[in-house]
Parts: structure tokens; sequence; C-alpha cells
């Protein structure tokens, strides 16, 4: 502007934008809405303390394992190689067997037992977690896909590849039963793993089992075989049986001898009707049928029927032969039956040696301190990433006001705004 001749310079009033273009200006539109951004980041800071403050806290419990030396039978055999190899080159250089021709160790198989389903369900059903997770669990329990995602996001599970140490985190609102979750994810793994043994002392244990269920009831069944029969035909002992009545037999027999003489002598000297004569026959008649009685030629004569007499003579033979049969029978029963007892026990104490299991390094206790959440961290990136909404709200603002009225993105915008409104009033209508 000139006056009076002279240039006037025009200087730029305080207080206004600079240019459009580059850093500054950005920085002075987010400066002018610093009111906006201050409101912006107490209230976030205060929105996100109350909720911070709602939160549980939460315990981490921890348990350390080691893999067994009966874990994994061809990882023996590698650990061999690997301490010969190392033996003959002067240094170990850090490398195992098992790596070099990558396998994998005893301890990955643990990791994936822990991680299988088998086990978090086992783990969930022990502990009711599908009610203890979900406030509304009482009433309402939770599926088992959900409850899995939740314990598995409580749950860290890893492996030291140098050492072998396998630890397990366990995360909960409560210290004892973090504590104890811990503890039962080894418990529950071990009972996997003994289900999954493969072993050949496993599979002759379970063979064994079987068999020796068998020959129990064979025993059983040629025991009470032998003792009906014993109880039917009264025999006990048949080769002592045999000599006592083969005794009795010849003692009968002496004693008929010797009245048959007696009674002869006194017939000579007396009638028949005398006493001492008459006696002498009934005593022969008695000693007779006695005699009868053990030969078998009149068992059973008495007309009583009954089965508790002892078996004839004549009889005993046939009975001794199916008598030693079932004996025979029995004993073999009872030594099948000693033997199978005997292998099984050895089996199951071969299979409790090659069984899989993992010895506990650290067992995990209640936690005295908690593990989360992190409050004040969490307040600090609320508000962070709230003043980054808003500074990025406040420059999309300023970058469409600078868009001219007549650009089709207006427009665009423009008709969008309409056909949302008019749905949201016909909406509101209905």
């Amino acid at each position: 502007m000139e006056a009076s001749g002279r240039a006037v310079p025009i200087y730029e009033p305080p207080g206004e934008e600079p240019g459009n273009d580059g850093p500054v200006s950005k920085l002075w539109s987010i400066w002018r809405e610093r009111g906006l951004l201050w409101g912006v980041a107490w209230k976030t800071a205060l929105l996100s303390a109350i909720v911070v403050l709602l939160l549980p806290n939460q315990y981490e419990a921890v348990v350390k394992v080691v893999p067994g030396e009966n874990s994994g039978g061809g990882m023996g055999i590698m650990g061999k190689l690997a301490g010969a190899s190392a033996a003959g080159s002067g240094m170990g250089m850090g490398l195992d067997a098992a790596t070099l021709l990558g396998m994998k160790t005893p301890g990955a198989f643990y990791v994936e037992l822990l991680k299988s389903r088998s086990v978090q369900d086992r783990i969930i059903d022990r502990f009711d977690l599908r009610r203890h997770y979900w406030k509304l669990g009482r009433r309402y329990p939770q599926d088992y896909y959900n409850t899995r995602k939740k314990l598995k996001s409580f749950t860290e599970i890893e492996e030291d590849k140098k050492s072998g140490v396998i630890t397990v985190a366990v995360t909960d609102y409560d210290p004892v039963t973090a504590a104890r979750i811990a503890n039962a994810y080894i418990e529950e793994m071990n009972k996997l793993a003994s289900d999954l043994n493969t072993s050949d002392a496993h599979r002759e244990k379970v063979f064994l089992e079987e068999r020796l269920k068998q020959a129990k009831q064979d025993l059983d069944q040629a025991s009470q075989a032998l003792s009906q029969f014993s109880s039917r035909s009264t025999i006990m002992d048949p080769s002592n049986q045999g000599r006592a009545m083969v005794d009795s037999a010849a003692r009968v027999q002496g004693e008929m001898i010797a009245t048959e003489a007696e009674l002869k002598g006194l017939q000579q000297i007396y009638s028949d009707d005398n006493v001492r004569v008459r006696t002498l026959r009934a005593r022969l008649g008695e000693l007779q049928g006695q005699y009868r009685k053990l030969m078998g030629s009149n068992a059973g004569s008495s007309g009583n029927g009954s089965s508790d007499a002892a078996p004839s003579m004549r009889k005993l033979p046939l009975l001794n032969y199916e008598y030693a049969d079932l004996y025979r029978q029995t004993k073999i029963q009872d030594t099948v039956y000693e033997f199978l007892t005997q292998q099984y026990e050895l089996a199951r104490i071969q299979e409790a040696k090659e069984l899989p299991t993992v010895r506990v390094m650290d067992s995990a206790v209640a936690p005295e301190r908690k593990s989360g959440p992190f409050r004040t961290l969490i307040v600090a990136l609320s508000t962070f990433f709230g003043l980054l909404l808003a500074g990025c709200w406040v420059l999309g603002k300023n970058a469409w006001e600078e868009i001219p009225r007549d650009d089709p993105k207006r427009a665009l915008a423009a008709d969008v705004q309409r056909v949302l409104q008019r749905r949201l009033r016909r909406g509101q209508r209905t």
C-alpha cells in the first residue's frame, strides 16, 4: 500500500494461522485445539482409572518340571551318542544328537500333552472352571469352547531347550486356585501319558491282566467241581481212604473167621437155642453185613437212600479216577494262576520303570503378590491413545475444511449424509 508516495509494508496480524503447508501449520492446528485435547486427556485418564480399579487382581503361580530319565526310549540312546561324540572330539560344541538328527526332545512331547484338549477338559471339570471364570456361570455355565480359550489365555507353557526344564505358569483371580491349577496340570499330564503308554511292558501287563481274570474263573470252576464231587461221593483222600477201607475189611474178615470158629465150637456143645449160640450167630450176621457193605455187594441196601455213606471198595477205583482227574485240573489251574500272578506283578514293576513321567523341580505355591493388572500403565496408555485419536481428529477436521465447497468429495459426503439422515428419521417413525 502506498501513502504520500511512499510504500507502507503490510504485516500479518498476530494470532492468525500461518500458511497451510508444512508441519508448522499442523502443529498450529493442534495448538489451537489445546483445550479440546486437554479435556480428552483428563476425561480419558479419569475413565480409564475407574475401569482399572474395577478390574480384579490377578495372581500367577509357576511350576517347573523336568522329564524323567525313562521318558522317550530313543532319547537315552541319543544322549549316549551325544556323550560319545563329545568325548571323542574333546568338546560338546553345545549340540546334542537329537538336535543334529532333527528329533524332538521328550520335553516337546510333554508340552503338547499340556496343551492338549484332553488335559484342558480334565482341568475344567476338576475345578469347575465353566462357572469359576464367568460371573453368570453359577446359573448359566459357559460352554467348553469359550472356557478352553479363557484357560489358554491364563496359561503359559514354555520349554527351555538347553536345560529341558518345562515351566507352567497359571494366572487366576485367586492365588490358591492358581497354584492348585498349576499343580493339577502336571498330575493330569502324567495320567494322560500313562494312558497313552504303548511300551512292551504295558502291552504285556494288559495281556496278563485279561489272562489272569480268565485263569481265576477257571480255577474257581475247577475248585467248585472238585468240592461238589467230594461232597457227593464222600471222597476226601482216595489213597488214605482206600487204605483205611482195606484195613477195615481185613479186620472185619478176621473177626468173622474168629466168630465162625467160636460158633462151631459152641454148637458142638450146646443146642441152637442156647443164648451164647444165638449171640454169636447174631454177631456173625452183623460182621457179614459190614463186610458185604465194605465190598459193595449190598451197598445202599439199608433203604434209607443216604448219600452220606462211605463208598464201597468196589466203587472206590472209579471214584478215585474221577477224583484224581478233578484234582489234577484244579492243581493245573492253581499253578497257571500262580504263574500268571507272578508275571503280572513283574510286568507292573517293569511298566512303572518305563512309565513316562516328569519330576517336579518347583511345585506351585500360592503367590504372595499380584501379577496384574498394571493399572498405571493402562491409564498412561489409554491417555496417550486418547490424545493421539483427538489429534488425528483435529487434523482431519482441518483438512476437510480446507477442501473447496465445489469439490466432488464434499458433494459425495453431503449426499451420503442426507441419505443416512433420511434412513434414521424413517427408522424413528416406525
